[in-house]
């Protein structure tokens, strides 16, 4: 699923063109916003996030096996 930069403004009340420079100056801010509003549109909230980080860590377990 895609987010787009107007989305992520819309978000944080800002304009497309912040965002755009957001990614340029700081890629590690503009990923977090962008995986906030990513959450929103799937309705994740933190017991979702923690239940898929916690199926990933047993996944791997089983990989290191």
């Amino acid at each position: 699923m895609k987010v787009s930069n107007k989305e992520i403004a819309a978000a944080i009340n800002k304009t497309p063109s912040a965002i755009s420079y957001l990614k340029k100056t700081n890629i590690n801010e503009f990923h977090i916003l962008k995986l906030g509003v990513l959450c929103q549109k799937l309705n994740l909230d933190n017991e979702d996030l923690m239940a898929m980080y916690q199926l990933k860590q047993i996944e791997l377990k089983k990989i290191a096996s």
